[in-house]
């Protein structure tokens, strides 16, 4: 992946290190150990894609604009713990240093941060490796020249990966999603459809649309389970579906990385 764009799902990467040190009772050191982890995991991810760009990407400490719309949003998922918390600045601190580039924006999860990211870059035919264990990116494997990689499987995701594991091509994710919904996200699906259902559901169909304008093709079972919930799959896709257009307002000149020793 030479000249192409390395992103770095940081809250991902952070969390499941500091997670991994859970036997550590020191909290402080707890922490230091997890940057060190961090580093060395970031270097290696360096050397194994040699990357022209690079960012490492954290999510907005403030409330996102899929909070706005649906208040349940990631509703009962376990809140990250105070120290660690509280630590988030010293990393991308740490990650400078190293001359890794860091971004956060106001109100925007990473994920929409990597997707336009990512997406900008395949336009101008730059590749980019997403790395991530968050299966909501593999919905941007439909593009050309994005793919995705979990440093802790060690496993590389591509759009033949996607409809071996789901079924359906990554441009149908969102709206396999919103089907069977995205319990991680506490974004309901439609009750009674599972995965199975879904892809059925879905088979020889280009989108939700599709499906409800010709729900009368479908058994008397998913006729019955889909009527009156097309309103509901559309608002559920719309929070699935990552955005590919936020204003970030840098340029990728400005992701360009750089030695350790010239970030002083």
């Amino acid at each position: 992946m030479q000249k192409g764009l390395l992103l770095i799902d940081g809250l991902n990467l952070i969390r499941r290190l500091h997670a991994a040190l859970e036997s550590e009772q020191d909290s402080n050191r707890r922490i230091e150990r997890t940057q060190s982890l961090c580093i060395d995991a970031l270097s290696k991810l360096v050397t194994q894609f040699s990357p022209a760009y690079m960012a490492v990407v954290f999510d907005s400490p403030s409330k996102t604009w899929r909070h706005e719309v649906f208040p349940e949003y990631k509703l009962g998922r376990p809140p990250m713990e105070d120290t660690l918390l509280e630590a988030m600045p010293a990393f991308a601190q740490v990650f400078r240093f190293n001359g890794w580039p860091c971004l956060r924006l106001t109100g925007w999860e990473a994920d929409d941060l990597v997707a336009t990211l990512a997406y900008k870059a395949s336009l101008k035919e730059i590749p980019s490796m997403i790395v991530s264990t968050d299966k909501g990116y593999t919905q941007l494997l439909k593009f050309p020249h994005i793919l995705q990689y979990d440093y802790f499987a060690k496993q590389g995701y591509d759009r033949e990966w996607v409809e071996q594991k789901y079924g359906v091509k990554p441009e149908l994710l969102p709206d396999y999603w919103a089907l069977v919904g995205d319990t991680t996200n506490h974004i309901p699906g439609v009750k009674g459809i599972g995965p199975k259902s879904s892809v059925d559901i879905l088979s020889d169909k280009q989108s939700l649309e599709d499906v409800f304008a010709s729900l009368s093709e479908y058994p008397a079972k998913f006729q019955k389970l889909l009527d009156g919930q097309l309103a509901h799959c559309q608002f559920a896709r719309s929070l699935v579906t990552l955005k590919c257009d936020v204003e970030i307002g840098i340029r990728l000149s400005q992701l360009a990385l750089r030695d350790a020793s010239h970030s002083l």
